[in-house]
């Protein structure tokens, strides 16, 4: 529910119940101490009720007269007015004068009430009224009078709403004719305005809406919006719901630059199934002179408590359509679209998972992906996995990890055909106070079956037998430790990881799905310096790391962590993936990470890899966040791959929200290749916190390819509590500064 809808509900509310409740049967205002309400369950329940005035009597008609301050209240409701008469004959309560009806957070005054409380028939004159959104935000306005037509039947004339403070009303909302009908659970409003610092900016000639949680079909809020690449924007959704556990978008979309596109969104929930199927059309692009579409389904479907399923599909018609129609990086930096099903069973110990796949590979046209390098289909894939834990008294684990696998490739130069891979393993867990010590002996199988192999003509049928063993040990040394006048718990944590694999000769094996791993830290304690089957290293090795940390012992809060890492091999390497030289020395780099909360206000988190025989940076990021409270907050990160260890990077990330005077708030984001000479994205803007509205501006330029980008503009206007006008830049700003936030979400300074 729109949160301005609350606010006739709630008036209504306040007039129907806070009237009531102050009367009961034929004895309204009776002289009772008890008063039937209905709890919030729906059960009733018996309340007390405390009445006096300066005066009070009963008149010669029977009516019953208070005057003077007349205070009437229960346990959740109070009512005051300078007086009042009930009239038993006719069931009529009249108050005036200073009529004033609290409830809770709300509040309601008027100059005169009138009721007949058999039939809640009558009215409220002059009403002014003030309460608490669901948002949290105040809400107050007037109307000139409430009408009370029935039960659970209201008609407000000349309403007025805002949630600016008492003398300030920035902006306005008001309707002629409001009526509010509960038994039908319908609201409709007539000549509805929108006043923003006096100037009218939008107008409905009626608006239905839901007078409950329940969702309504109708129009969403329009947005605007402006980019060089389509134009001015105009978009107007229309929500249709089609039953409680399904409903649909329905979003025509203007561009001035390329035309009428119209998009919907279909979503169902059920509770064996649900999805969410995506279609997007525009017929015809002024620029391209051609039609543009996507499709995208997802559903999940469970059969059983065990047995689920999956299906995922998405297509676009054309490699730059996400690069022309969109704003979002998630987005525009797509380059494969998946498209698959899968079947999945969950055992007590064991899961076993089938799927096909394929992708759509959207090419860049400054630097398209060669054949050769486009990924296999599967078709189809099958994975079984097994694992017993805590055997044997919690020392042993069993383990078990399998695929069957079918791939095709269009490329005549690509290999195709099955594989098969088993990996049974059993580690045995020694694990005390100081320490740990976990041997690993595991056998790895791999079977091909090729229908061709470039290169290998001979080699169709293949298989591999490897037994690989690790051990795994490690301690944790720790003592109290004083730096300065603060005290600290310093802890000490040596790591020893060695692994042998014999070696076997893999030249004839296809790659099919496999790369070389990057050193990280978790690389460098892994059995496989490659991910995936399709090679296996030769491995006589052992590796060295060492953790230290400072942890705050009052608040268990890591000050500081510094780890070193490096391996050692004894045999040079062998085994090689096509196109990759040996490695030339019996050392890895070193790896080293500093990371920790080091002041109230600085978080560091930064890395690198250092070769010490050419004595050159390998990698490294260097990274750091300030945070002084909401809205105060800077992001740095430096980010550089040297390009002898892959593909060159040398990036400066810079981001931030900073107060620049009371209500203002600068932001902005900086992400420049220092490899590539240009800009990946740049973002400017400011957001300005009145109080009861605020206003976004954001100027934002994204790379889109690698040679081309894109330029758009938001400006937000949002009205606290009623609706947000324009393109909304909040998704571009929560995923652009790390840490952002809405001013209206935290105090203002």
């Amino acid at each position: 529910m729109a949160p301005h809808r609350l606010l006739p509900l709630t008036v209504a509310m306040m007039v129907a119940t806070g009237a009531c409740q102050a009367a009961d049967g034929d004895a309204p205002l009776r002289w009772s101490t008890e008063l039937t309400l209905k709890s919030p369950d729906g059960q009733a329940r018996q309340t007390p009720v405390f009445l006096d005035a300066d005066r009070m009597k009963t008149l010669e008609d029977g009516s019953i007269l208070a005057e003077g301050t007349v205070r009437a209240r229960t346990l959740e409701e109070s009512f005051e007015a300078d007086w009042l008469r009930y009239d038993p004959a006719s069931d009529e309560v009249h108050a005036k004068g200073n009529v004033m009806l609290r409830q809770g957070s709300r509040q309601l005054e008027s100059a005169e009430v009138r009721l007949r409380m058999s039939d809640n028939l009558g009215e409220v004159r002059a009403a002014r009224f003030l309460f608490q959104t669901a948002g949290g935000h105040t809400g107050r306005g007037q109307a000139e009078r409430i009408l009370m037509q029935g039960r659970d039947r209201y008609r407000l004339q000349a309403t007025t709403y805002t949630t600016c403070p008492v003398g300030n009303d920035d902006w306005l909302l008001r309707t002629d004719k409001l009526e509010l009908d509960y038994i039908d659970k319908v609201g409709r409003a007539r000549d509805v305005k929108v006043e923003y610092l006096g100037v009218p900016i939008l107008y409905a000639p009626w608006l239905d809406f839901p007078l409950d949680n329940e969702r309504k079909s109708g129009f969403l809020t329009p947005t605007l919006g402006i980019s060089d690449k389509r134009g001015l924007e105009v978009v107007v959704p229309w929500y249709w719901n089609i039953a409680p556990n399904r409903d649909a978008t329905i979003t025509p979309r203007l561009m001035t630059r390329r035309g009428l596109q119209v998009g919907g969104e279909f979503r169902y929930l059920d509770p064996n199934y649900s999805g969410e199927l995506t279609v997007e059309a525009l017929p015809h692009d002024n620029l391209s002179g051609e039609g543009r579409y996507r499709g995208r389904l997802e559903h999940q479907h469970r059969f059983g408590e065990r047995l689920s399923a999956a299906l995922l599909f998405d297509e676009v018609s054309d490699d730059a359509y996400f690069t022309d129609l969109s704003n979002l990086i998630n987005q525009t930096s797509q380059a494969m679209l998946p498209r698959q099903a899968s079947l999945s069973y969950d055992g007590d110990w064991w899961s076993l998972h089938g799927r096909v796949q394929n992708y759509q590979v959207l090419q860049d046209p400054d630097s398209p992906i060669p054949a050769d390098k486009l990924p296999y289909d599967r078709l189809p894939q099958i994975v079984l996995n097994a694992e017993r834990a805590q055997l044997m008294g919690g020392g042993l684990r069993l383990n078990l990890a399998s695929e069957m696998v079918r791939f095709e490739h269009d490329a005549a130069a690509k290999a195709v055909g099955s594989r098969f891979h088993a990996y049974p393993s059993v580690t045995a867990n020694f694990e005390r106070t100081y320490g740990y010590l976990r041997p690993k002996f595991g056998w790895h199988y791999t079977r091909y079956d090729l229908d061709r192999n470039p290169g290998h003509t001979d080699d169709t049928s293949l298989s591999r037998s490897l037994p690989i063993f690790s051990l795994d040990g490690g301690a944790y040394l720790e003592r109290d430790w004083q730096l300065g006048s603060r005290a600290f718990l310093q802890t000490l944590e040596p790591r020893l990881y060695y692994v042998r694999i014999p070696y076997k000769d893999q030249s004839a094996v296809p790659v099919f799905d496999a790369s070389v791993a990057d050193l990280f830290q978790t690389q460098l304690f892994a059995e496989n310096q490659f991910i995936g089957v399709d090679r296996i290293n030769d491995a006589d090795q052992i590796t060295l790391g060492l953790t230290s940390r400072l942890i705050e012992p009052a608040s268990g809060l890591e000050r500081l962590q510094v780890t070193l890492g490096q391996r050692y091999y004894f045999n040079d390497q062998r085994v090689t993936m096509p196109g990759y030289p040996a490695r030339g020395s019996n050392v890895t780099d070193i790896l080293a990470q500093v990371s920790g909360q080091v002041t109230e206000r600085w978080r560091i988190d930064s890395g690198l890899q250092y070769n010490p025989d050419d004595a050159e940076l390998a990698r490294a990021n260097i990274g750091a966040a300030y945070r002084d409270g909401p809205g105060r907050l800077f992001n740095v990160d430096l980010r550089y791959i040297n390009e002898r260890y892959g593909a060159g990077l040398n990036q400066l990330d810079l981001s931030w929200q900073w107060p620049i005077q009371a209500r203002w708030y600068a932001l902005g984001r900086i992400n420049y290749s220092f490899y590539d000479d240009r800009l990946v994205e740049g973002l400017l803007g400011f957001e300005y916190n009145a109080g009861c509205w605020s206003l976004r501006g954001v100027a934002q330029k994204l790379a889109t390819t690698t040679e081309d980008s894109s330029q758009a503009f938001f400006l937000q206007l949002e009205l606290r509590g009623l609706a947000a006008l324009g393109p909304n830049p909040l998704e571009v700003l929560k995923r652009s500064i790390t840490g952002y936030s809405k001013s209206d979400e935290f105090d203002l300074p």
